[in-house]
């Protein structure tokens, strides 16, 4: 087991993602990192093969485990995650709103990783549809060119 590693981030979109008892929960599509820091903070997680519901799970606390990623919730409690619609922002009040399904108070855990430099590459995008009203933003969605 390694402890999450913010560096590493970016190449975990493809990776299995497992709950904190080993059970499969869904395959990692997107990061989504703080507007501030640049560090990634959530996880847009596909659940099921032939799923398209993504469902957001907090990194924090996130574990490698060779390609697979373990987060300390169990997959019940990650499958009933309030939904909230991907796009190129997560409000506060979306967050606010995971943050509380999680068991967390009412904001970001300073997790492992804090020290990272990581930064979102210059050379990645924000991706948000033209015309839409994102509200108080405070997260937004992490994409590779």
């Amino acid at each position: 087991m390694s402890v999450f590693d913010l560096d590493d981030a970016p190449n975990w979109r493809g990776r299995d993602v497992i709950d904190r008892n080993g059970h499969a929960v869904g395959v990692i599509t997107d990061l989504y990192v703080d507007d501030a820091s640049g560090r990634p903070e959530w996880a847009g997680v596909r659940t099921g093969m032939l799923s398209h519901r993504m469902t957001f799970v907090p990194l924090s606390e996130a574990t490698a485990h060779g390609l697979r990623i373990q987060v300390p919730f169990d997959q019940r409690q990650i499958h009933e995650a309030p939904s909230s619609t991907p796009g190129g922002h997560l409000t506060a009040e979306d967050e606010a709103r995971l943050f509380r399904h999680y068991g967390f108070d009412d904001g970001p855990v300073d997790g492992s990783g804090a020290d990272s430099e990581f930064i979102a590459p210059a050379t990645d995008r924000v991706e948000e549809p033209p015309g839409t009203d994102t509200g108080r933003r405070r997260l937004r969605r992490h994409v590779a060119e």
